[in-house]
This record gives structure tokens, sequence and C-alpha cells, in this order.
């Protein structure tokens, strides 16, 4: 089961700050330091952002989404409830299971902050580069397999 068959998978955003801009936009945008190795967010270390244009709406943290950043050691971070409306930044991405599964996207975060999950995600983005990369392509996150290999332990017995 790959992850964009389960989930859409959204690119963040790009945001310019005010200058002469004649209307802004006030958002509060994650920043590495927000995504806490143990699976949260941490609230006090994001960035308010004075933006120039308006942010999509899909680029906006909901509650169940799983934001992911993209560059090493690539931390994936479950969003609550009070955690909604966020900008998740270009250099993240946002996993959104589809709403017709029943499947708790918890489990992506806890497979993706696995041993196991970072060596697929290492070895899925070389397939898509020709040199040890340093970042996660979003078509390589859409490929990963969730489940290949889960019953090894069974079938080497």
């Amino acid at each position: 089961m790959k992850l964009g068959e389960i989930a859409d998978v959204v690119k963040g955003a790009y945001l310019f700050e005010g200058g002469k801009a004649k209307k802004t936009y006030m958002y509060k945008e994650l920043s590495m330091l927000a995504l806490e190795p143990v699976a949260f967010l941490d609230e006090r270390k994001v960035i308010v952002v004075d933006a120039t244009q308006k942010v999509s709406a899909s680029q906006l943290t909901r509650a169940g989404d799983v934001v992911v950043s993209l560059y090493s050691p690539m931390i994936a971070c479950y969003v609550e409830k009070a955690q909604e409306g966020y900008v998740v930044p270009h250099y993240m991405s946002i996993i959104r299971v589809k709403s017709h599964l029943r499947l708790d996207s918890r489990f992506i975060v806890h497979f993706i902050n696995s041993v196991r999950g970072r060596r697929i995600l290492l070895k899925t983005s070389e397939d898509f580069s020709s040199s040890r990369p340093t970042t996660l392509p979003i078509r390589a996150l859409k490929e990963v397999e969730l489940l290949a290999g889960a019953n090894n332990l069974m079938e080497n017995t």
C-alpha cells in the first residue's frame, strides 16, 4: 500500500512577507523547531508571518493531519484539534488521509518516525536522485510503501 493511495500529500506554501504590499495576511507558520522528534507540534515555536498573499486552505493544518519535514531527519508530527490553521512552509508537507478510509493517521506518524520507516524514506528518495539526497521529493513521499515487509518476522520463522 503506497502512501499516495491512501492519503493526499500536499506541499507547503511559499510565503512572502509584507514590504510595500497594500494588503497583508497574518499567519502562524510552522518552523523546523516546531516539529518535535517525539511526534508533536510545539506551538511555542511557531512564527508569526505578515504575508503578501493569501494561503490556500489545503496548506493549512487540520486536526488529524500529519506534517512531515522534507529535510533530514524527516520528522513527522500529528496535528491536534487545537493546532488547526497553521501554515505549513514549503520545506514541509501535509499528509491528509483520504476521508473515505478508516485509518488513524498516527500510524503514518509512527511509521515515518520509526527506524524502518526512515530507511524506506531514504531508499525511496535515493531512487529519485542520482546522488545521496538531503531532501525528500513529494513524488517520492507518495511512492513510499507503508506495509512493505511488515510480515518479515512471520515469514522468516
